[in-house]
């Protein structure tokens, strides 16, 4: 399938159709998409008068297509229709996606299913309609819509940090614009901004030599030197506290629970973000190391974690000897 680069380009291009069909996971892309046609029908991305947003669990089939069959208001020559959640017509899929090909000349709709829909239903393989994949980028791809968006912010990013900053944040567009916002935001020093991997550090809370994802490493593989050595950079670095560490704790040992569930090391990693939010590090872990666990040292991991959340918001005890002390009992566990 195409993707959102080849959707925009053949805008830009004045390549329109009238009917386009979407593969998407998240709303980023499908917003840009939008942003880009009315700049192109309507002469600005903030012009809203013909513009429709529709959601498929929310509109009658009838009256989704007596809208888009139907001409543009007095008020413009074209009109554009937006339908997110489209899968949610899958009781009459058939005759839905039939209808979908019918459309009044100055109309352009968009139509946009749940990328793991459309590949479950084969959709991309009907006859007559034609698939763009919004749901990601390929790597190349991904790596310079990242110092597009950057630079659109005239800030420059070097190789190193945009390695760090793409690994550290999950395969989802929307989370990784706004990300790009808050880094945009750091105060940087002189006239020509340039994000290092240094600035990215800071904001991430650790270095990845010294992260949640290794420490884990170190409690699995019952290594008490680096794990405590580990534990204690963490907990000495800026923006990361006890009560968010023991967080990310317990939801890499949840990840290790949920990969007890078979077949789910062979789920692919855009389904695993989508359903399960899992993602990067933590998806890399739970496939290593999920066989290295039992069900019994997991029940005892999650009593030692919630004894730890009590003692962390009701204890008078140093919170950095509690988190110690949860450390060594993990190990041991």
């Amino acid at each position: 399938m195409r993707t959102f680069h080849d959707f925009r380009n053949e805008v830009s291009a004045g390549k329109l159709k009238n009917v386009y069909y979407i593969a998407a996971i998240d709303n980023y892309f499908l917003s840009r998409a939008g942003e880009i046609l009315r700049e192109k029908l309507f002469g600005s991305k903030d012009n809203k008068e013909n513009f429709f947003l529709k959601y498929a669990d929310e509109t009658p089939m009838q009256e989704l297509f007596d809208l888009t069959s139907g001409g543009a208001s007095l008020f413009s020559s074209q009109k554009l229709v937006i339908v997110k959640r489209c899968e949610k017509y899958s009781r009459k899929l058939s005759e839905f996606i039939e209808k979908t090909k019918v459309t009044a000349e100055d109309s352009y709709i968009l139509y946009a299913f749940d990328t793991s829909f459309v590949y479950e239903k084969k959709l991309d393989e009907v006859k007559g309609i034609d698939f763009y994949d919004f749901s990601e980028l390929p790597q190349r791809e991904l790596y310079n819509w990242v110092k597009e968006e950057f630079s659109t912010r005239n800030i420059s990013i070097n190789n190193d940090a945009l390695d760090l900053f793409i690994t550290s944040v999950p395969a989802s567009l929307e989370l990784l614009n706004t990300e790009i916002e808050k880094i945009s935001n750091y105060d940087f020093e002189g006239n020509e901004p340039l994000l290092t991997k240094e600035i990215i550090l800071q904001f991430i809370g650790y270095d990845r030599e010294y992260s949640p994802d290794e420490l884990m490493t170190a409690i699995i593989k019952k290594d008490q030197n680096r794990a405590f050595s580990i534990l204690n950079n963490l907990l000495n670095s800026k923006g990361l506290n006890e009560v968010y560490l023991l967080s990310t704790i317990s939801n890499y040992y949840m990840d290790l629970l949920s990969f007890k569930t078979p077949g789910l090391d062979a789920v692919d990693s855009r389904t695993l973000y989508q359903k399960y939010k899992m993602w990067g590090d933590r998806v890399k872990f739970a496939k290593n190391y999920h066989k290295s666990t039992s069900i019994n040292s997991l029940e005892k991991a999650f009593s030692k974690i919630i004894d730890t959340d009590k003692k962390l918001k009701t204890s008078m005890l140093d919170p950095k000897i509690l988190m110690t002390s949860l450390v060594d009992e993990l190990i041991n566990a």
